[in-house]
């Protein structure tokens, strides 16, 4: 776990975003969704009925956002600059988006985070939770799958990218706040979210 300090990219990073062509990220995001669905068959069972969903993830530190599908064992990622291209979503996860890799490698209590508002869930909470049960119980590597698709420089590219997320979860680079402070029953729930 982290030490409870939400961590977010500043502001200049969004904007250094704004120029990167969304269509080769979507497609190297997609190749290592695809060896995630070849070497972990067991998240589509856990995920069960709930894999037709539509699941949207808005990093609020970025100037982008995924679309997240589950279709016939392979996971589909769509990426846009905007909320109105996915009309049809039934979960739309905010977060940013370091607490988002935190929470898929397990370094992040979602709770916490919701309850510090950091986290927001807006949808179907059934689904959330079980798409968080099915990646839980999987266990996997993302930055290892994603390192795999680099071939005979995956080991490098493997170490080299767990080395910088190591250090921007502690960087001064990364805006820090910390989240222990925050008191949920005092100001109201953010939205719906499953425990």
């Amino acid at each position: 776990m982290t030490d409870g300090t939400v961590r977010s990219f500043p502001p200049i990073v969004a904007r250094l975003t704004q120029l990167l062509p969304l269509l080769p990220l979507e497609r190297l995001i997609s190749m290592a969704a695809d060896r995630v669905a070849i070497h972990h068959p067991e998240f589509f069972d856990r995920l069960g009925d709930y894999a037709d969903k539509s699941f949207v993830v808005v990093p609020t530190d970025l100037d982008w956002i995924a679309r997240i599908t589950f279709y016939d064992s392979r996971v589909q990622i769509r990426l846009s600059r905007s909320l109105e291209a996915f009309p049809n979503r039934d979960v739309t996860v905010t977060a940013p988006f370091l607490s988002l890799l935190n929470l898929l490698d397990g370094k992040e209590d979602g709770d916490a985070l919701f309850f510090s508002r950091d986290l927001s869930v807006e949808g179907d909470t059934e689904a959330v939770l079980a798409l968080r049960n099915a990646l839980d119980d999987a266990e996997i590597d993302f930055v290892h799958e994603c390192a795999s698709i680099a071939g005979p420089l995956s080991r490098p590219f493997e170490s080299g990218g767990k080395s910088l997320l190591e250090a921007l979860r502690y960087s001064p680079f990364t805006r820090a706040r910390k989240t222990e402070d925050a008191d949920p029953m005092s100001s109201g729930m953010p939205g719906p979210y499953p425990t």
